[in-house]
């Protein structure tokens, strides 16, 4: 009995250290991964499930490693320069240059705060069968008073666990009984690209990769003191991260094709798709789903508001950081509180949230690609990152992923002018 016990300690120690070098090695990659899966990002997911099934679900594939790319590029620039995003630009290219990204980025991410915040309260609102407006104020201020009062070890400890919980996702589109033989066909694309389809395909790309991913990653990568001589935990992290998103996210569409699109219902916010899923997959998924969009925007919220101030004040040279206290780096958590009101203010305005957030993604359409053209430029400049410049594999990929980009952007101008 003595020697199983002491066996049992010894097991218990190890796993204790294992989870413990995992949980070292996992954070800013993960944490952002999971913000991905924002509520505005639940309602372009459910809108491209309801209205074309599976059939998008390649689209999802094809953004993983470019995702992959992009997000460690940004994290292994900031570890070599030891600065953040918004930093570096501003050092390469001038503070004007670094002035417009971060205009550009504080515009997208206030809009997107505001659609989330209505997001998380629309289903607040409807699982009490109250009136969610009532509880707009009382999210954003509980976002501020967790990031203002809690140590960043807390704060991290927390987004992890709101990152793991989206699994709730999964268990959803689960219980909603998709056809699986459908579901393996989307992986394939065989869709005819008509105008919408074409649309539906950059609202995915917009949203599964936004440029305030970028700015969260690197300066959380500063955040966690990590050191650019061990690039492989970086790889790691963030390729973990990023596979866990677009695998939430595939489950968010297989979900609402196995529901609304076989029942022919469209959906604008995610308060429409949890009460259209009641009824269709049943009270468990749809209740699944409401604790799914709340994490979520507890989950991205932080990460919106954190990366808004990390570039006003990279920007202006204000001292930065969660890690910080507050009467140390006042400009930073005045920008990430004035973002939280601000974006709450938004959901009170004359003015549907998702609507807004439809032209902030446009905004981001034309700005992520001419950060991946920055990336390009600094990765490969040996006097800027010597030994751990791109390889040749990276390239491509950036290369790869910054021509689409520049196609969507072409038929989002399109579609602007009217010409489709």
């Amino acid at each position: 009995m003595g020697l199983y016990s002491a066996t049992l300690k010894k097991k218990t120690k190890w796993l204790k250290k294992d989870v413990l070098k995992i949980e070292k090695e996992i954070g800013p990659g993960v944490i952002t991964g999971g913000a991905d899966n924002d509520p505005a990002g639940i309602v372009t997911y459910t809108t491209a499930g309801a209205r074309f099934g599976y059939s998008l679900l390649w689209v999802l594939l094809l953004c993983t490693p470019f995702m992959i790319a992009v997000q460690e590029t940004a994290a292994r620039i900031a570890l070599v320069q030891k600065k953040g995003l918004a930093s570096i630009i501003k050092n390469h290219y001038g503070k004007k240059t670094a002035l417009l990204v971060m205009s550009s980025l504080a515009v997208a991410n206030i809009a997107t705060i505001g659609a989330d915040i209505a997001g998380v309260a629309a289903v607040i609102g409807l699982v009490t069968g109250t009136n969610w407006l009532i509880y707009v104020i009382p999210v954003a201020a509980l976002v501020g008073y967790l990031v203002l009062f809690k140590k960043y070890r807390v704060i991290r400890k927390l987004l992890l666990a709101l990152t793991s919980l989206l699994i709730v996702y999964i268990i959803s589109s689960i219980l909603a009984r998709p056809d699986w033989f459908s579901v393996l066909q989307g992986f394939i694309p065989a869709h005819i690209p008509t105008v919408s389809f074409i649309i539906a395909i950059v609202g995915i790309i917009g949203t599964t990769i936004s440029p305030y991913m970028l700015f969260w990653q690197a300066s959380d990568e500063l955040e966690e003191h990590k050191t650019i001589l061990r690039p492989k935990d970086i790889e790691v992290d963030t390729a973990f991260g990023m596979l866990w998103s677009n695998i939430v996210a595939m489950f968010i569409i297989i979900a609402a094709a196995s529901t609304l699109w076989v029942a022919g219902i469209n959906i604008e916010t995610v308060a429409q798709a949890a009460i259209a899923l009641q009824p269709l997959a049943g009270q468990t998924a749809y209740i699944l789903f409401a604790i799914g969009v709340i994490v979520s925007g507890f989950l991205s919220l932080p990460v919106l508001a954190g990366s808004t101030a990390y570039a006003v004040s990279e920007t202006f040279g204000w001292r930065e950081g969660l890690n910080k206290k507050v009467f140390s780096a006042k400009g930073f958590y005045f920008t990430f509180m004035l973002s939280l009101i601000v974006g709450s203010f938004i959901v009170f305005l004359p003015v549907n949230p998702v609507h807004l957030l439809y032209y902030t993604q446009v905004l981001d359409g034309f700005l992520t690609p001419f950060l991946v053209t920055i990336l390009l430029l600094l990765s490969n400049n040996k006097s800027v990152m010597g030994r751990y410049a791109n390889n040749r594999k990276k390239n491509a990929l950036l290369t790869l992923f910054l021509c689409i980009l520049v196609f969507l952007d072409i038929i989002l101008v399109s579609q602007l002018l009217g010409i489709f």
